[in-house]
């Protein structure tokens, strides 16, 4: 019976090990003790040396993918360092794992490995960032048995770089030789790379010498919310302001004064930040870019919304901001509002008493990115999305003291964030010229506005643009409320 037991055991210890990836490794795999060099298949611009442990890449940017001269093992680290850096080009290594014996692919390279391979079953890779590629650095990568790809720079773990890896079949190193990195080294970690860290000078992570650089801007806001203090930026009088603590994007990190956040260096998207309070008709929120990552594509995203932060839930903000307007809530916002963000860059997003929603870049020329709805208080917001990795809050420009010509719009009663008569809109004057109110339809520019929206009350549009509306989208393009009928007005 005994004997039986244990056989029993053994069958349900085998079929744990085959669905975590582990049954039969053993037979499959060579013994990590064998120092892992390149393989002789490699990319047609690639030449292999010292033993087949350095391959450089003789010509172009592409046409260079290697792998290791045998599988590696789950949890099996491989060690590359950079032995050369090219100016010539942009980017870095593509690194990762291939289910195909590379002798199969001999003859029938593709030019990259991302995403000419990884678009095929068998092969997983990334984009390593420029940041991480420096000259005599040393990079790590494994898999785990859960097919989480791991990576660290000069000692120094990063996490999980992708993941999805299937590790119940055999796998082989793969990089490609691609961009800036021209001259990479399997380096045998017992041999070598003590001796590699102790001779060169290597920065332990090039990213946090940046910021050591950039001074951080300390700005006061005034408990308030609108007397602002002696600090300043430029011409530009700010009041202090920070991000909300109670949601954000789940690749964003805060640091301690929430005034600086920060992008994941292995992803792209979902860096949702909100402010901690509405921005009201006539203020300016200004923010500066401190990091970038050239591997990715697109930029910062900016919006309003009449949503509280303290109500949402960080794994309910989609990917892309686009599906925000999709929520309950009311959300508008511009993709891209930089389209090339350098680390330096300093934007202003103004909310005109109209409810045109302005930007400037470094200075210069404002331009209307959207209107939104200044009748209800909005919050905004910034999705760090792409090129754009690290973003510092500079403050907020409270709104120009009114003038007997400076036309203002009160907000609805249903505003619950209160603040002093300095920095609350007024009522317009008896003696305003009624020409310097905005009248014009929101959709075409060119009407008057002359029509009602029911059952939300907004008067937006003309009348040919409302019923346009009414029968297409069908919501009030200020707060996406269902528009039931359009009412014909009249001016006397």
């Amino acid at each position: 019976q005994s004997v039986a037991t244990k056989r029993s055991n053994m069958k349900v210890l085998k079929k744990i090990k085959a669905r975590i990836g582990l049954s039969h490794k053993q037979g499959l795999i060579c013994p990590p003790a064998q120092p892992l060099e390149f393989h002789p298949v490699h990319g047609e611009n690639v030449l292999l040396s010292a033993g087949n442990t350095i391959a450089a890449r003789v010509e172009s940017f592409c046409k260079a993918v290697v792998f290791t001269h045998r599988p590696v093992r789950v949890n099996e680290k491989i060690f590359i360092r950079f032995v050369e850096k090219s100016e010539s080009w942009s980017g870095s290594i593509r690194f990762g794992f291939s289910g195909v014996d590379p002798r199969q692919l001999a003859g029938n390279l593709p030019k990259y490995a991302c995403p000419d391979l990884t678009n095929k079953n068998g092969f997983w890779a990334k984009a390593l960032s420029e940041k991480f590629a420096d000259k005599d650095s040393v990079m790590y990568y494994y898999v785990s048995s859960s097919g989480d790809v791991v990576f660290g720079v000069n000692g120094e773990d990063k996490g999980v770089f992708f993941s999805g890896v299937d590790t119940r079949r055999q796998l082989w190193g793969m990089v490609d030789v691609y961009g800036n990195s021209n001259v990479i080294e399997l380096v045998d970690p017992r041999r070598t790379l003590n001796n590699i860290r102790s001779s060169q000078n290597v920065p332990r992570s090039p990213a946090p010498v940046r910021q050591q650089q950039q001074p951080e801007v300390r700005l006061r806001r005034s408990e308030s919310c609108g007397r602002v203090s002696n600090a300043s930026e430029g011409s530009r009088r700010l009041a202090r302001a920070s991000f909300h603590r109670a949601c954000m994007g789940q690749n964003v990190t805060l640091n301690s004064t929430a005034n600086i956040a920060t992008r994941s260096e292995t992803e792209f998207c979902n860096g949702y930040v909100f402010l901690d309070s509405p921005l009201q008709p006539g203020e300016s929120l200004a923010v500066r870019v401190l990091e970038t990552e050239s591997t990715y594509i697109g930029s910062l995203a900016f919006g309003l919304t009449g949503a509280d932060p303290r109500q949402l839930h960080t794994n309910e903000l989609p990917e892309d901001s686009d599906l925000l307007s999709q929520r309950p809530e009311y959300w508008v916002h511009s993709k891209d509002v930089l389209s090339n963000p350098q680390a330096g860059d300093e934007l202003s997003f103004t909310l005109g008493l109209d409810g045109a929603v302005l930007c400037s870049i470094n200075g210069g020329p404002q331009r209307v990115l959207f209107h939104a709805d200044i009748s209800i208080p909005t919050r905004p917001f910034l999705d760090i999305y792409g090129v754009a990795q690290k973003l510092q809050l500079l403050g907020v420009c409270p709104a120009e003291p009114l003038t007997s010509q400076t036309p203002t719009i009160r907000r609805s009663s249903r505003s619950s964030t209160s603040r002093p008569k300095s920095c609350s809109p007024q009522s317009l004057p008896p003696n305003l010229d009624q020409s310097l109110v905005q009248t014009e339809c929101v959709i075409c520019y060119e009407s008057d506005v002359d029509c009602v929206l029911y059952s939300c009350g907004h008067m937006c549009m003309c009348f040919q643009c409302a019923v346009q509306q009414w029968s297409g989208a069908g919501e009030c393009p200020l707060c996406r409320a269902t528009i039931r009928d359009v009412i014909r007005t009249y001016r006397a």
